[in-house]
């Protein structure tokens, strides 16, 4: 199953894009989802510890913790960049964190680099393929920030290279029961993010999470964090390097645009987002070459 990492990393950026884009009409609150995907998954998760075996290695359990915590200040750093700062400037944070999972990665893995340094080729391949994706995802979505802002970013994008590192070794630390590591992964750093960010919500934005415009929705969202955290977990168990995951996940915001465009051309009301056929060349083609060079 490990050469199908790729064909699961597509199919969460799908999911991911199709997540975001119905938001788009049920325009639910970026801190009332936090709730929802973090302490409301882990509830739903809870009663089904009986059915999973315990994972024997104390850190396992550490790492999801850490994980957790980490997890809900990028998520709040995120929205706040995103206020601050508007989207444009916050989709900065996966394209630039693509480069950054690649280098930490291999940096702490040394087997891993020399087998890429002995393949010089390869290796120069792999890196301009990673580069072209996220070359083309500033360029899409027109992307640009000032000093003060990257600032801002930088921890965000800190947050976003840990977490993808960071999944994948825990997975590792739990391979005695793979599946038992993908559930428990998911329930404690749910909990621990969910449980955070409910502490620090406004006394207004925490009587949001109970209002009944969001809580008909709040099903969706859980079972879409559920849905999407084991799928990613287990995505990047399987591939050599989270950065090619990270590359082919990250390309959510372009399946939106193309899915606004196709909508809107439906309804014929003209409101269309221009994507230069060339960037969205690019991406397809640094995507597919990266598949290959990894694959070969």
């Amino acid at each position: 199953m490990q050469n199908y990492w790729w064909i699961l990393a597509l199919a969460l950026s799908l999911l991911t894009a199709s997540y975001v884009w119905i938001n788009q009409f049920l325009k639910v609150k970026g801190s009332v989802l936090m709730a929802y995907r973090g302490l409301g998954t882990a509830m739903i998760l809870l009663p089904f510890c009986l059915y999973f075996s315990p994972i024997h290695n104390i850190w396992f359990y550490v790492l999801c913790i850490v994980q957790g915590l980490v997890l809900s200040v990028g998520e709040n750093r995120i929205l706040n960049s995103a206020k601050a700062f508007g989207a444009e400037v916050t989709s900065l944070i996966h394209p630039i964190s693509i480069a950054i999972i690649f280098v930490v990665w291999i940096l702490l893995h040394p087997a891993e680099l020399q087998e890429l340094l002995a393949q010089p080729q390869k290796f120069s391949a792999i890196a301009l393929c990673l580069l072209g994706v996220a070359t083309s995802l500033i360029l899409i979505s027109k992307a640009k920030a000032n000093r003060k802002a990257l600032w801002f970013l930088l921890a965000a994008m800190s947050c976003e290279t840990f977490i993808d590192i960071t999944s994948k070794e825990t997975t590792h630390l739990g391979a005695e029961n793979v599946i038992s590591a993908i559930f428990y992964y998911t329930l404690i750093t749910s909990f621990v993010a969910g449980t955070i960010n409910i502490l620090f919500q406004q006394k207004r934005r925490f009587k949001e999470i109970f209002e009944r415009k969001n809580l008909k929705f709040a099903w969706f969202f859980m079972s879409f964090a559920i849905l999407h955290s084991i799928l990613k977990t287990y995505t990047m168990y399987l591939s050599p390097n989270p950065a090619y995951v990270a590359a082919i996940v990250h390309a959510y915001p372009v399946w939106i645009m193309l899915g606004n465009n196709y909508l809107f051309a439906f309804k014929q009301n003209g409101h269309y987002i221009k994507i230069k056929p060339q960037y969205l060349i690019l991406l397809l083609i640094s995507i597919v070459c990266l598949i290959l060079m990894v694959e070969e």
